[in-house]
């Protein structure tokens, strides 16, 4: 990579190491079996008398509002950087799983507000609703995934382990670390990311696992994929059909950045 895109992925970890401070890591993914995931983006809301909202721990956000707003502002650049390593992946692949999203109808991982007449997922570098990152020696179960997804968007890692800043340092680089295709016989090998492993594959089709990095004292290897939940592609379907327009459902709430308040839970 060039010194330039090596800053742009480095400002980007530390970007997200810095959202971890407003959420917690996710508990009920099924597959999950070390290590931590987090998420920015969207999901179906599980709390009573709301449709949708956004990914966060609502008591760490009211402490500190003013820092989680700022990151808000950044997350474009976050989406920019994403989507332009994926801009001429073959096949005119980008260009087709935006065009998937955009059919869902699903608000982009890095807007913070929704707008009913606001056209979601449209833009050069909108291409999914959520984006989750692990580390500290994530590991999962055999599965497929179950997201609308056409496809798994996966990009890994080496970070230092506090900051998220890329590890340089050779000598500090994690060990260990595969990504399984036990039906094909086939693994990625994550410790020769010395710079940037990204893969695209139909991850709704072939089971895969990860087996955990070694990670030491000052580095973690860094996974993030994006995707869009097949619980939410439903609730948004459900929303353009005027399922939340009848009845008690119409005054579901959506928890996005103009409504998030410590009374309900996001």
């Amino acid at each position: 990579m060039s010194e330039v895109k090596v800053i742009q992925w480095d400002e980007l970890l530390q970007f997200l190491f810095r959202k971890k401070r407003f959420t917690d890591p996710i508990a009920t993914n099924g597959a999950l079996l070390e290590g931590f995931m987090f998420a920015i983006g969207w999901r179906k809301c599980s709390t009573k008398n709301e449709q949708f909202g956004l990914y966060g721990s609502v008591g760490k956000i009211e402490n500190a509002k003013d820092e989680w707003r700022n990151q808000g502002a950044n997350l474009s650049s976050v989406g920019c950087i994403l989507g332009q390593s994926l801009r001429y992946v073959g096949d005119n692949l980008f260009e087709k799983i935006q065009n998937f999203y955009k059919s869902l109808g699903v608000p982009s991982f890095d807007q913070v507000n929704y707008e009913a007449n606001m056209p979601a997922n449209q833009g050069a570098f909108k291409f999914a609703s959520t984006l989750t990152f692990t580390m500290n020696g994530f590991k999962n179960a055999p599965h497929v995934d179950k997201d609308a997804s056409l496809y798994a968007l996966e990009w890994w890692f080496q970070a230092d382990k506090w900051t998220g800043q890329i590890q340089r340092d050779a000598s500090k680089w994690c060990t260990g670390g595969k990504l399984i295709f036990p039906n094909e016989h086939f693994w990625i090998d994550l410790s020769a990311c010395h710079g940037l492993i990204q893969v695209v594959w139909a991850s709704s089709t072939f089971v895969h696992y990860t087996d955990p990095a070694q990670d030491n004292e000052s580095t973690t290897l860094v996974g993030m994929s994006a995707q869009c939940s097949s619980r939410l592609a439903k609730t948004m379907c459900q929303k353009s059909h005027g399922y939340y327009e009848i009845g008690e459902r119409a005054g579901y709430q959506i928890r996005d950045g103009n409504t998030i308040s410590c009374q309900f839970k996001v």
